[in-house]
């Protein structure tokens, strides 16, 4: 049985489909207590952690920054390299004039790429550096550690955004492959199962984007779907979204104190982020999963900074002591308490965000 208590909410990605899904299960991800759950209706993958998982993790960060990471500097960097090169072949690239096995080459090229940066990005999320990060104080070698990697962090995240978004890496090639296999519901199968079309095997047409579902190493990451999905589902929703709340705590990114109106910016992995982030005016509170190389001129218009997840090492931290303005981090369910409209208080001093008037 699968108990919402023994987990913790980490973030919401909107508007994905399952290649990306099956992408997002590299190796690293599959050894980890993970929950992936599909609300067809928002469009949205939920990811939680097993709160034991988390405390393993931020174990093996120590070990990891300590001593592993000059290997994973220079993989990192090759995988950046080689999505850079995949990124340009891709805008030159005409599908139609490719044959079969050149279209199957090019979407594996892709999927391997987006599975090695992923996996190499991993170790960069807040549930490693728990521990990390007050290291840093004590020891300047650590301090100088996550400083390279914060930069590696954010030439990544520029690289891994173009494969999160389906319709700029893998888009082209799956609509071809579509349009030779009459294949309509390529988006929603494996790459594996794309893989397999390609072949010309048989594979059984997907409901995936139609229904709810989830993924869980308890079930060795194999898709549940129908009712033991929705009563899951159901209960995480419950256990984690359903209490009102009108203040949440988190870490103190940098200090200061702003009133302002909330604008939420959901994780989109599609061109539909850019709408969020014109929402944003002068003055607004920034309130979003985490933030990303792509949402800086939201940050720059903002009043204050507020986010779900996040260390002090992560891009909204690090930004908003660039920018001067407060910053709270590792709220853990901000953007699912606040709504676009309501009028709060971002006290970065005390580390709190309070809602003066709702929308």
């Amino acid at each position: 049985m699968i108990q919402p208590k023994e987990y913790e909410y980490l973030w919401t990605d909107y508007d994905i489909n399952f290649i990306f899904t099956s992408c997002y299960l590299f190796k690293e991800l599959r050894k980890t207590d993970m929950i992936l759950i599909y609300d067809w209706k928002t469009k949205g993958l939920s990811f939680f952690l097993s709160k034991k998982e988390r405390i393993k993790l931020s174990n093996f960060g120590i070990l990891f920054y300590e001593e592993l990471f000059p290997e994973w500097e220079k993989k990192i960097e090759k995988c950046v390299e080689t999505g850079k090169r995949l990124i340009r072949e891709t805008k030159r690239d005409i599908p139609s004039q490719l044959f079969m096995r050149q279209l199957k080459k090019k979407f594996i090229e892709r999927v391997n790429l987006f599975q090695a940066l992923g996996g190499n990005y991993f170790y960069t999320e807040f549930f490693f550096l728990d521990k990390v990060e007050k290291m840093k104080k004590q020891s300047k070698k650590m301090k100088e550690t996550l400083e390279k990697m914060a930069k590696r962090k954010f030439e990544a995240r520029q690289v891994l955004n173009e494969f999160y978004n389906y319709n700029h890496l893998f888009m082209p090639y799956v609509k071809e492959i579509g349009v030779r296999t009459r294949g309509k519901d390529l988006p929603w199968l494996s790459f594996e199962e794309v893989a397999k079309v390609i072949e010309g095997k048989k594979v059984k047409g997907s409901r995936r984007e139609k229904t709810n579902w989830l993924v869980t190493k308890s079930s060795n990451w194999k898709l549940i779907e129908g009712k033991e999905a929705e009563r899951i589902k159901i209960e995480f929703e419950k256990h984690f979204f359903k209490r009102k709340r009108s203040m949440l705590k988190g870490v103190i990114a940098s200090k200061g104190i702003c009133r302002g109106k909330v604008k939420i910016i959901r994780t989109i992995f599609s061109d539909v982020i850019q709408q969020e982030i014109f929402k944003v005016k002068k003055g607004d509170i920034l309130i979003a999963n985490t933030t990303g190389p792509e949402m800086m001129m939201a940050c720059q218009k903002a009043g204050a900074i507020v986010t779900d997840e996040g260390g002090l090492t992560s891009h909204a931290a690090v930004v908003s002591r660039e920018l001067k303005i407060p910053c709270i981090i590792g709220t853990k369910i901000a953007t699912q308490v606040f709504k676009d409209g309501d009028y709060v208080e971002v006290n970065a001093n005390r580390g709190r965000v309070k809602i003066l008037k709702r929308a």
